[in-house]
């Protein structure tokens, strides 16, 4: 007799290895505990001949597991000798089904026999998948008011499913869906799969798909409307990735709400679209806001054993005024450096990626006993952020009384420099404060011309590279370097804070900190291994080198140790005994640092 063929539509074959596992929990749940410990301990499966295929091992056990749970609580108790035959022999339909979803229609599955050693029944199946069924034609078709809609036909012409693939459930539902999400997100609300089924002939062995996709109107972004806020609505527009009229998304709305988050004005952020209030297919949406306090204030600290304590506190105006505008004030102090600055923020176009900054700055710079500067900083700059990277364009005017001590000679000068800059920095990171896998390049240019409101004429540029690795869950390795590298006319009128300096923790190692310098130029690299010794406590071993000199070929200092790392909740607590190779007799220096390790 000829067998006829199969039409399977989604609410029946293709969801089956999804309902295996839901059916196996739910029976499972019900199970009284000793009915199931009992079926657990006396009816274990083997199946041959699908070890190289995990997915359908799973996928067959899973289904007779399902299926001896659903015997056992139809029976109330462990089941029979004659009840586990009765399964037995009725198993193979039970397995074909687990691999049916997969694309296996063929298989060959023979009982080589029932055992029952020492008390534990074992049911031994040897199964060959046979020839998986590959698809033979994709029909996919619009219809309704997007029927030309590009981007729907795109899909469609080029559809992720094609003649020739495997069939697999799996693959096709992520095919079809994406269909149907699409069109939401090109506005189509009430888009539906008016034809949705998998066509399979078993006599031809052939897999025919065919979906349909009614799009129904489309729909369009409205109004949007926000609680009051102090901030004005003309500026809480601009976080809104579209504009009234444009094709409504539930994704783009989701990028609202989540850049609204990340403003750092809210608390809060409910977006509620009224589908069911559209008018002309336009759908309005409210805004629900709920602000943080205006003020927000940190503070943190560290102590270094070359620096002593270090404090700083920081200030932040969250927001001024009703166009977004917020401020920060930021005081530092520690026995090498002190100072107080201020930034005034304006939001630009997108409030996220984009600012305009003021600031002022005034602060003393003490790196060892002989030289010493005060100065004060007054700029204007831009931000532009996209993804990880971020550049700065920045226009600064330096006021600097500053003493440089050479050869024994100590030389006080005063210096006004009006120099722009541009920054550009990539970052990324699993924890800024103590990663395990960073990296992190930046590079600086800036420059001054003595014909242009300066005492003296420069060009400088620095590059930096900090980058953590974790080549083993119990090792971290971290790289660092950083050149600069100064043109300059008159040396001696170049303002200290514009030199270079190293020495210190983040530099070179068993050298004070800031006491390599000044200079015009800067080398520095350095290799750490950290090891976990027991718990948050690691152990570490390190090689830097590196100095800021005035002249090239200068021989680079040499540092090396070992340390304790303590990774707690406000950074690393790092130990270190350095030794200085550099010098004389190799001193050895001790080093004591808290805080981050990364920024």
């Amino acid at each position: 007799m000829r067998q006829k063929p199969i039409s399977a539509t989604l609410d029946g074959m293709i969801n089956h290895a999804k309902k295996l596992s839901a059916a196996l929990f739910c029976w499972l749940c019900c199970l009284s505990p000793v009915a199931a410990q009992a079926a657990a301990d006396t009816l274990q499966f083997q199946l041959n001949g699908l070890a190289a295929t995990p997915e359908l091992l799973e996928n067959a056990n899973n289904a007779l597991l399902a299926e001896r749970a659903r015997r056992v609580q139809t029976a109330g108790h462990a089941l029979t000798a004659d009840e586990i035959k009765n399964f037995y022999d009725n198993s193979p339909g039970v397995i074909r089904n687990a691999l049916q979803p997969f694309g296996y229609f063929r298989p060959s599955i023979k009982l080589p026999g029932l055992t029952h050693p020492e008390g534990h029944w074992q049911m031994t199946f040897n199964i060959q998948p046979g020839v998986r069924l590959k698809i033979t034609a994709v029909h996919v078709s619009i219809i309704g008011a997007g029927h030309n809609d590009p981007a729907l036909q795109k899909l469609a012409t080029h559809f992720p499913l094609h003649r020739g693939m495997p069939f697999d459930t799996n693959n096709y539902e992520k095919a079809r869906d994406s269909l149907q999400q699409l069109a939401n997100q090109q506005g189509y609300l009430h888009a539906t799969l008016v034809q949705k089924e998998v066509r399979i002939d078993l006599v031809h062995y052939t897999a025919d798909i065919q979906l349909q996709l009614d799009t129904g109107s489309r729909y369009y972004f409205g109004a949007l409307t926000f609680t009051p806020t102090p901030l004005n609505e003309r500026f809480l527009q601009r976080f809104a990735p579209f504009k009234s009229g444009q094709p409504f998304s539930s994704a783009q709305l989701l990028t609202l709400q989540q850049n609204l988050n990340k403003s750092g004005y809210f608390r809060q952020v409910a977006v509620l679209p009224a589908v069911d209030q559209a008018s002309q297919n336009h759908v309005p949406t409210q805004i629900n806001l709920q602000m943080k306090k205006q003020q927000a204030y940190s503070f943190s600290g560290g102590y270094g054993s070359f620096t002593g304590p270090r404090v700083k506190a920081l200030t932040d105006f969250r927001f001024i005024g009703h166009n977004g505008q917020h401020m920060t004030l930021d005081a530092q102090l520690s026995a090498t450096l002190k100072g107080l600055s201020a930034k005034y923020y304006f939001p630009g176009k997108n409030p996220l990626t984009d600012q305009y900054v003021v600031g002022a700055e005034i602060q003393k710079f003490v790196p060892d006993k002989e030289d010493e500067s005060l100065s004060e900083n007054f700029s204007v700059s831009r931000i532009k952020a996209w993804h990880d990277w971020q550049y700065t364009l920045s226009l600064n005017y330096l006021i600097e009384h500053y003493v440089v001590t050479t050869n024994d000679a100590s030389t006080a000068d005063f210096g006004r420099v009006l120099y722009p800059g541009i920054a550009l920095s990539w970052l990324t990171a699993d924890n800024l404060i103590d990663p395990h896998s960073a990296r992190s390049i930046s590079l600086v240019l800036r420059g001054a011309s003595e014909h242009a409101l300066s005492y003296n004429s420069f060009v400088q540029s620095e590059i930096k590279g900090k980058f953590f690795f974790s080549p083993t869950q119990y090792s971290r390795l971290i790289l660092r370097g950083n050149i600069g590298y100064t043109i300059v006319k008159d040396l001696a009128h170049l303002p200290l804070t514009l030199r270079f300096f190293a020495g210190g923790p983040n530099s070179v190692r068993g050298y004070p900190y800031a006491t390599l310098g000044p200079g015009r130029y800067l080398e520095t690299g350095s290799i750490e291994l950290q090891h976990t010794l027991h718990g948050n406590l690691s152990g570490a071993i390190f090689y830097d080198i590196g100095n800021a000199f005035d002249h090239i070929g200068t021989p680079l200092m040499q540092g090396d140790g070992v340390g304790l790392v303590y990774h707690s909740i406000i950074g690393p607590v790092a130990f270190y005994v350095a030794r200085a190779e550099s010098k004389k007799g190799k001193p050895l220096q001790v080093e004591f640092s808290i805080g981050s390790s990364f920024g």
